[in-house]
């Protein structure tokens, strides 16, 4: 008798689980359903019984935004206009006419045009302003809707009229848009004899093929060393970055692992082929407060298996992973469907990004763990660099013309008194003519002398007279304007090299910029010293505790 009831004991006890577990989704799934029907009901009694007639296309795609706003940042709704940064990732290509813009100054420039696009073709340059589209004044859009009405079907014509500093009169261009393929990596090649050098801008489905390209070209120019600049790079598609990590990472190592409430979110991901960076070459991978999931997945792996040395600045700590879900051919809604651990186990998402009290199922994640040689790191949002680099901050005049957008501006309005970017750099009276052209616009103030206008207005108010007040006004006003001349003086360097850099970018486009902002990259510089020092480089892959930032 008790052996019998010792076989039926544990069967029972299995049966009573699932039955508690059935009860329990149960009461789940059916909470789920009340809560669908009441927002139905309160919907359609809205629309129906509100004072104004609603447009039902407009109010449900605000009703469906308020629901994901209240979740993480990353949970939204997709309309067409905004498919266009999706395609982007999953296809790298869209239709356009193939220029960078940029919104500064309340006006639309070309960054740079596309070698190949339509616009460079039909003579579009860096600089020009875009004033009109398709007859319409820019100024009636956003830069987001001005940007989505030059996007477009493949085929189809688009008519840009552009303001060009040096001409008269506006030029029109009309353009057939045509296939637009976007690079990921925007510049590779060597830095010094011996390192070689990738800025990689997103994480798509182009980036593996140009990836492997960039490596191997710096292979064959007998790069010893390679840095990987993800500075500002915000991520993309988590099977870009396991795609990247498969050529540094030796084969069958653990990347990173994703865990979520559907079985399909619960994934771990292994390096599958040996790496095509050989495992004597030294990578520094610099990263910095831009640097966000697909780019914290790598440098998090890269730092975690000891294959590399990470500089910079603490990255933007974003450890959740989203799933795309159409529900049309035009709509589509992205959802937080797990979290990434990189391979030491930390989950480096911030904390905080969604309220507790929509969540049922809280979990605590562990702060502390280790690397493979056993250095300390930790899971504190973000990933912290092994050497982190405090830059200056631009000094005072500085900052506010580049605040104000006279550096871009003045080499905008410039640009066509050089043949060439060459032709900048020995133009000896350059700051002299940035200084003529600043006398033109509104006057910078140095740290408290708006405080002494202020004052000026009171004390005239007060008594205009007095003739100590006035001279004490006239005095301290002259110690601003002597002041003013020895900060510029003092600044001339700063002042110069994003002179430099502005037009760079306009003769060059964006990889001429790079290119010339390198030259005074204090990261890079530090990233150089590390790597070309055997003893560093190896002591800071070697146990120790990286200080929480």
């Amino acid at each position: 008798m008790k052996k019998y009831r010792k076989k039926i004991i544990l069967p029972l006890i299995i049966i009573t689980v699932i039955v508690s577990i059935g009860i329990t989704q149960s009461s789940y799934y059916r909470k789920i359903s009340q809560s669908q029907r009441l927002i139905n009901q309160v919907y359609n009694r809205i629309v129906s019984t509100y004072l104004h007639q609603l447009d039902p296309e407009a109010f449900s795609k605000a009703t469906i935004n308020s629901l994901t706003e209240n979740l993480d940042p990353f949970t939204s709704f997709i309309v067409e206009d905004d498919q266009y940064n999706i395609n982007i990732l999953t296809r790298g290509k869209y239709g356009g006419v193939g220029i960078q813009l940029g919104y500064r100054n309340n006006t639309m420039s070309v960054i740079a045009p596309m070698d190949g696009g339509p616009a460079k073709k039909a003579g579009i340059i860096s600089g020009d302003i875009i004033i009109k589209i398709d007859d319409e004044d820019v100024k009636k859009y956003s830069f987001n809707d001005a940007a989505a009405k030059i996007r477009g079907q493949k085929g189809t014509t688009v008519k840009l009229t552009v303001k060009r500093f040096g001409d008269d009169e506006p030029i029109d261009f009309s353009l057939i848009r045509s296939e637009i393929t976007v690079k990921d990596v925007t510049y590779s090649g060597m830095i010094s004899n011996t390192t070689g050098y990738i800025r990689l801008n997103r994480f798509s489905t182009l980036t593996p093929s140009e990836m492997r390209s960039s490596i191997k070209s710096l292979l064959n120019s007998k790069a010893s060393e390679i840095v990987l600049d993800l500075r500002d790079n915000s991520g993309g598609l988590l099977s870009a970055a396991i795609d990247v990590l498969d050529l540094i990472i030796p084969k069958d190592v653990s990347l990173v692992s994703t865990k979520g409430r559907s079985k399909e979110s619960n994934r771990t991901f292994y390096s599958r082929n040996n790496p095509l960076i050989p495992e004597d070459i030294k990578i520094a991978i610099l990263i910095n407060q831009g640097s966000a999931s697909s780019s914290e997945i790598v440098a998090g792996a890269i730092q975690d298996l000891d294959r590399g040395i990470i500089i910079g600045n603490k990255s933007y700590g974003k450890g959740l992973v989203q799933t795309v879900f159409s529900i049309d051919s035009k709509r589509s809604v992205k959802v937080t469907t797990a979290r990434y651990y990189i391979p030491s186990g930390r989950f480096i998402q911030n904390p905080d990004y969604i309220d507790n009290k929509y969540i049922l199922n809280k979990t605590k994640e562990d702060s502390t763990f280790t690397t493979l040689n056993g250095r300390t790191v930790y899971a504190n949002g973000g990933i912290t660099p092994d050497s982190t680099i405090t830059l200056d901050p631009m000094k005072s005049l500085t900052s506010q013309f580049w605040r104000n957008g006279y550096f871009y501006s003045f080499a905008q309005e410039n640009k066509y008194r050089y043949n060439s970017f060459e032709d900048v750099v020995k133009d000896k009276n350059l700051l002299m003519e940035f200084e003529k052209y600043l006398d033109k616009k509104d006057n910078i103030l140095l740290p408290g002398q708006k405080e002494l206008i202020t004052v000026s207005e009171k004390i005239n108010e007060l008594d205009s007279t007095d003739i100590n007040a006035n001279k004490a006004l006239k005095d301290l006003n002259a110690f601003y304007i002597d002041q003013q001349s020895k900060q510029m003086i003092a600044e001339n360097n700063e002042l110069k090299e994003i002179l430099l850099l502005e037009f760079a970018g306009l003769f060059n486009g964006p990889e001429g910029r790079l290119k010339q902002a390198l030259k005074d990259d204090k990261v890079i510089k530090t990233a150089l010293d590390m790597l070309s020092d055997k003893k560093i480089y190896q002591a800071s892959l070697s146990p120790k505790e990286i200080i929480e930032n």
